[in-house]
């Protein structure tokens, strides 16, 4: 990736719709193996956008670049700021945070030692004021479960902060993650397989979770393996095979499984 910061020209970000990501000719080779190889694609404002493709079709890999998490062998990241799409470089997750995008991964990474509040801010925790919080360094362990119940609360969740996670079902315990992405007030939140593990019930408020994140005004991007939640929430859909994008549907009355899945296994190639 090239470092210098620069914004596209008018005539590349000149289009109908709003974007807030674009990705320019994104490759990524591991010795003998080609992950992503010529991917471009835009991620539009405000957007729902469903990734979907078989095991191995470069998904995991794609968010993972966008998280900061890996790097591309070659190829361009723009993110909107100021109104304009910029270069940007992500080496490691603080540059992806500092460009508005934070992720959750398919493991969640909370401690299931702690409550709800130490894992929203695990790492970030507000100090206490005065010579309590910036000499001693003491916790402000109040404003930690008033911060987490917020967090929680837009996305439709009622957890009690103090609660253990180990005693959260699967869907409470994914609210959790994603209150923790919140609480830098991210522009776009990245979701891997975010109902892999959970119950027809959690798989529900998932959904409306992410719903409540559009009508909040971010941007979602997420992986799954479950069609039939594509086009319950998904305003596009980015279809990868063997490491390229094959296609970007529409979530509308053109759009069906049986084309989804041709898409995805070669069996129908894109228009």
């Amino acid at each position: 990736m090239a470092t210098e910061d620069r914004a596209l020209t008018a005539a590349e970000s000149s289009q109908t719709r709003t974007e807030i990501v674009r990705l320019e000719k994104i490759e990524k080779r591991y010795e003998g193996v080609q992950a992503l190889s010529d991917v471009s694609l835009g991620v539009d404002e405000n957007e729902i956008l469903a990734l979907v493709g078989d095991n191995g079709a470069g998904k995991s890999t794609l968010i993972k670049i966008l998280a900061g998490v890996i790097s591309p062998t070659s190829g361009d990241l723009f993110v909107r700021q100021d109104g304009e799409l910029r270069h940007r470089t992500m080496d490691d997750p603080k540059d992806a945070r500092s460009a508005g995008i934070e992720t959750v991964f398919q493991d969640l990474g909370l401690s299931m030692k702690h409550d709800v509040a130490t894992n929203v801010y695990m790492g970030r925790e507000p100090r206490k004021g005065g010579i309590r919080g910036s000499l001693f360094r003491n916790i402000d362990r109040d404003a930690m479960n008033r911060g987490a119940l917020a967090a929680l609360d837009e996305l439709g969740f009622r957890i009690d902060p103090c609660a253990p996670v180990n005693q959260l079902s699967g869907g409470e315990q994914q609210a959790v993650a994603v209150a923790r992405a919140l609480i830098s007030d991210p522009r776009i939140v990245l979701l891997d397989e975010p109902t892999a593990e959970v119950s027809v019930e959690g798989r529900e408020k998932i959904l409306s979770l992410i719903d409540n994140l559009q009508a909040r005004g971010r941007t979602v991007l997420f992986i799954t393996h479950n069609l039939e939640e594509v086009f319950e929430v998904a305003d596009r859909i980015a279809v990868l095979r063997s490491g390229q994008l094959v296609s970007v549907e529409t979530n509308d009355d053109d759009i069906d499984r049986e084309r989804l899945v041709g898409l995805m296994t070669g069996a129908i190639d894109p228009e």
